[in-house]
């Protein structure tokens, strides 16, 4: 039977369309329909079955109309990822829950004997165990899912929060207790059942600011008014005009406002008085001042000749400028110069500027850690200091406080405060210690300090000697320096940074920060060197490497780079020989290739991983576009077939009205990682190789899915223009 034939049989018998849309697919992928070719099915649940069909899955596990379709793909992910869904195969067993314990089995922890847990405290627990913390014990006391959920990250953080929680606070109130004790705050100052989540984030951000934060710390105020009194004092103004419970944060943001020169609620009265015009019969001038108070203008309203100095001193103190007064204009008065009129005759002084707060820092940052340039332009790996150690208690910063400047004063007399510097926010981090004055910073313990932006960290350092096959593996919670070598058939990986002074082996290296190998590495076609962050090294050999961002070397033979930065193999003697470099950045050496033409390849800007990953966004995408098709296509029959009052109590109902929500949700996610994603591809697009000595025949160079084969060429650079590859003399 064709599918045509199958469609009208399949209406006949009283198949919806979606329903049969499924089955269709379904034969056209060959397989076998009948496992599903069940009316009770919701096309949805029908899809769930072709696709496990499809993947070459046992669907006798999951293809029955007692599970939901949510059920049924997480049963079909598991059985995907060769899990034992026999632990949560069950139909009373919400879909939530099913995900925690099929995400967990993956990660080989087996949380059944907690499945009787709501899911988001069972998704908390497995995510404690991961990051190795534990949360049992609040599981116990009865918190809820987003206390849990912070409680988690502070322990991950290793935030001694214990102290300052309250089966009473919620997750919100959690988390900014948490944020102060980041930045070293003292939270007990905030932390307490009277305030809310919002009071509490207005003292913190007052503790970051430097500021008197006692001035407004009265649970009474609203948190906006607490706000109003938070941005005075960090414009270094007086607030005690308005931080009082009778104005409304609206009539504290007026009044604030108008302390900062920005408006003033006696405008009209001050203007009417400053414009008052003193008309001496024998002087024939007016006189006006600005409406700062800042100038004072001077009008001759009859031409006339010498004027009085005394008589123009007397004028002036009568309308009230005393202050500012400009002797060199006066005597021109007094000598019958003709002036342009208006004129200023007295000028106030500006309030002078503070200077804004910094921090001292007793340790090199990364910038001044920069790798020594030696002078073929090659870089010295060996001597370079990549990172610096701290001892406990050492003093690693001193935050110096903003200072108020002069004050200045009006032509009238009036004082204008000066304004004070602005407080940078306290440093935010780990592994440090904030003394009482809340400007002293100690290293915790012995480690690594790094600085990044404002987030200062001292993280744990790990010393070894050599690695061996005898050494097993190194799995460390912080960085690891390894003075000696990597030997073959060894694992070494860290959260944090990993530098390794001797030379690698066929060795697995994995960091979550960077990687700097003084000597570098031979591995033999056997090693793998991985990532987040740079990958530095004074040669590479029969190696892969990935790094998410840039991978530098001197020298480079027979290995695979894949960076999302750029390649760059510097000096003078800086070649790159054999093998492939991935850089969706750009790439940069001194030789590429050799003269017998060993094949060397060249692949620039959008590379295969960077297409999977966003064939993998498109793909996801794509499948939650058409679940949400069928699902809002059952939504809408329930919606005819029946009243509000009767469908609002049908369990079906709600779970589509559910999963209709949270696919959305899950489509705006994977929306925004696309366009991401694009945008960053677009940069790719400018990728180019820029080759300062000599490029050789037998390389190959593909940029943004163009390929040109090299010819013996000498310091050019290679682009895509015009979509064509574009080689130039640099």
């Amino acid at each position: 039977m064709d599918i045509k034939e199958t469609e009208a049989e399949l209406l006949k018998e009283g198949f919806k369309r979606d329903q049969i849309n499924e089955i269709v697919e379904g034969m056209k992928a060959g397989i076998d329909t009948s496992i599903y070719r069940n009316k009770e099915y919701f096309a949805i649940q029908m899809l769930q079955i072709r696709l496990g069909l499809t993947e070459g899955i046992p669907v006798e596990k999951y293809a029955a109309t007692k599970y939901d379709w949510f059920q049924m793909e997480e049963i079909r992910k598991g059985l995907l990822a060769g899990v034992n869904v026999d632990v949560y195969a069950f139909p009373d067993i919400p879909y939530d829950t099913m995900r925690q314990l099929r995400k967990g089995l993956q990660k080989g922890i087996d949380l059944s004997a907690y499945r009787k847990l709501n899911a988001g405290v069972l998704r908390e627990l497995r995510k404690a165990l991961i990051s190795r913390v534990n949360i049992i014990k609040y599981i116990k006391e009865g918190y809820d899912t987003d206390q849990l959920k912070e409680i988690r990250i502070g322990l991950e953080k290793g935030l001694n929060i214990e102290p300052y929680l309250q089966k009473e606070f919620r997750g919100a109130v959690i988390a900014e207790i948490c944020r102060g004790l980041e930045r070293g705050l003292d939270v007990s100052i905030y932390a307490k059942p009277d305030y809310s989540w919002q009071q509490m984030r207005e003292i913190r951000r007052g503790l970051e600011k430097r500021i008197d934060v006692s001035t407004y710390t009265d649970s009474y105020y609203q948190w906006r008014q607490m706000k109003e009194i938070r941005l005075g004092l960090e414009s270094g103004i007086d607030v005690s005009s308005y931080n009082t419970l009778m104005y409304t944060a609206s009539d504290m943001k007026k009044k604030r406002l108008a302390l900062m020169g920005y408006t003033d609620e006696n405008d009209t009265a001050r203007k009417a008085l400053y414009q008052e015009t003193v008309d001496e019969k024998s002087l024939h001038i007016s006189i006006t001042v600005s409406d700062d108070e800042m100038e004072a203008y001077l009008t001759v309203t009859e031409a006339g000749g010498k004027f009085d100095k005394r008589k123009l001193l007397l004028a002036l103190n009568q309308c009230g400028i005393r202050f500012g007064i400009l002797d060199e204009e006066l005597e021109k008065l007094v000598d019958g110069v003709k002036m342009k009129s208006p004129f200023v005759i007295a000028r106030g002084t500006e309030p002078g500027k503070g200077t804004d707060g910094w921090y001292e820092f007793f340790f090199k940052t990364k910038k001044e850690r920069s790798p020594k340039l030696l002078e073929d332009g090659s870089v010295d790996y060996k001597n370079t200091e990549w990172f610096e150690v701290v001892e406990r208690g050492q003093k690693i910063a001193y935050y110096h406080q903003a200072a108020r400047g002069k004050n200045g004063l009006s032509v009238l007399g009036r004082v204008i405060p000066a304004k004070k510097g602005k407080e940078k926010n306290m440093l935010s981090g780990k592994g440090f210690v904030l003394l009482p004055d809340q400007r002293t910073y100690l290293a915790a313990e012995k480690g690594v300090v790094d600085l990044r932006g404002d987030y200062l960290e001292v993280s744990k350092l790990l010393v070894m000697e050599d690695m061996t096959i005898a050494s097993g593996k190194v799995d460390f919670d912080g960085s690891v320096h390894i003075m000696g070598n990597v030997g073959n058939g060894t694992l070494v990986r860290a959260t944090g940074d990993i530098i390794i002074d001797g030379f690698v082996e066929a060795a697995n290296i994995e960091s979550g920060g960077m990687i700097i190998l003084r000597q570098g590495v031979n591995a033999f076609s056997n090693g793998i060197i991985r990532a987040e962050n740079d990958v530095n090294g004074k040669f590479f050999e029969a190696v892969k490497v990935y790094s998410n961002g840039n991978i530098q070397a001197n020298y480079c033979m027979n290995s695979e780079l894949y960076a999302e930065g750029k390649v760059m193999i510097t000096g003078v003697t800086g070649t790159f020989i054999g093998g492939k470099a991935c850089a969706a950045q750009g790439f940069q050496a001194y030789n590429v290739g050799n003269y017998v033409g060993i094949p060397t390849f060249l692949n620039l800007g959008v590379n295969d991983i960077i297409l999977r990953k966003y064939s993998s966004i498109h793909e996801e995408l794509r499948e939650v576009e058409e679940q949400l098709t069928i699902l809002r296509n059952a939504y809408a029959d329930f919606r005819q077939k029946y009243s509000p009052e009767i469908r609002n109590t049908m369990p079906m109902y709600l779970k589509i009205e559910n999963a209709i929500f949270t696919k959305e949700k899950q489509q705006d996610k994977l929306e925004f990682m696309k366009y991401k994603l694009e945008e960053k591809m677009r940069g790719m697009q400018k990728a180019r190789a820029v080759i300062q000595g000599n490029v050789y025949e037998g390389v190959f160079v593909e940029i943004n899915g163009l390929r040109w084969n090299a010819r013996a060429l000498r310091n050019v650079t290679i682009r895509k223009a015009n979509k064509q590859i574009v080689v130039y003399t640099n």
